[in-house]
């Protein structure tokens, strides 16, 4: 396992948290990042999805976080090396509750605070004048590259958010982010109610699934009556959608 993209990954999360604190839209922003170095980048997340199932195998998270560990499908090919502000590609809508979006906002302005504090790293690192083996100095400015890249994804985020409306629950023809699908599990008889999100809202244990997950990714422009079989890790979940509201 590579240490040094381990270190990189610690890093990002902060290194004084707890394994259980690590959301997986930290996650999936990490990818993004590491999906500015092409095709490359594959290779680099390896030993962090290793890692990252260790955490679930050993039973210090109960959700996997490996999943959204996955780069952004317009950053696989050899062309797709131009960053989130590159004039020559569309911006994408991010789709958004309401409490998506005001938890978005404030984890930009913890970001910015910690800014104002990796900036002090920085400082404190480069009194020591031998620059050449400057471990400090090196991670904080890392760590600064983390977070800049962080606030610059958070601001494109929430500039072209898209706020769901949200009231009674009204019926949907198909599902679509912001759907909440009632499903039945053909082999068992057990109802489920998954609501679909943006990877940035994901909390598996309150039923809220990414759309960029591969549950998430099933479920989404189905039509009650669908039936839907989705492969994972440990065998074929055969569903039927019962119900889709909004």
């Amino acid at each position: 396992m590579d240490h040094r993209e381990l270190g990189r990954f610690v890093a990002w999360c902060g290194r004084e948290r707890n394994v259980d604190e690590v959301s997986p839209a930290e996650v999936a922003d990490y990818a993004q990042y590491i999906g500015l170095g092409g095709m490359e980048s594959v290779q680099r997340l390896n030993p962090v999805k290793a890692f990252l199932g260790y955490w679930k195998t050993e039973g210090w998270i109960q959700n996997g976080l490996a999943a959204h560990l996955r780069l952004p499908r317009a950053r696989r090919s050899s062309s797709g090396r131009r960053g989130p502000g590159s004039s020559n590609s569309p911006r994408e809508s991010t789709q958004l509750s309401q409490e998506g979006y005001d938890r978005l906002v404030a984890q930009m302005v913890l970001l910015k605070e910690e800014r104002a504090s990796v900036v002090e790293d920085i400082r404190q690192a480069m009194a020591d004048k031998d620059f050449r083996e400057n471990a400090p100095l090196d991670a904080a400015k890392e760590k600064q590259g983390f977070v800049e890249l962080r606030i610059r994804e958070l601001e494109a985020a929430l500039l072209n958010a898209q706020i769901l409306g949200k009231g009674r629950a009204v019926p949907q023809r198909r599902s679509v982010v912001g759907a909440k699908v009632t499903l039945k599990d053909v082999n068992s008889g057990k109802k489920l109610v998954y609501v679909l999100v943006d990877v940035r809202e994901a909390d598996v244990s309150s039923g809220k699934i990414s759309t960029s997950s591969p549950v998430g990714q099933a479920l989404l422009d189905r039509a009650v009556g669908d039936e839907v079989r989705i492969n994972v890790p440990k065998g074929t979940l055969h569903y039927l959608v019962e119900r889709i509201s909004r």
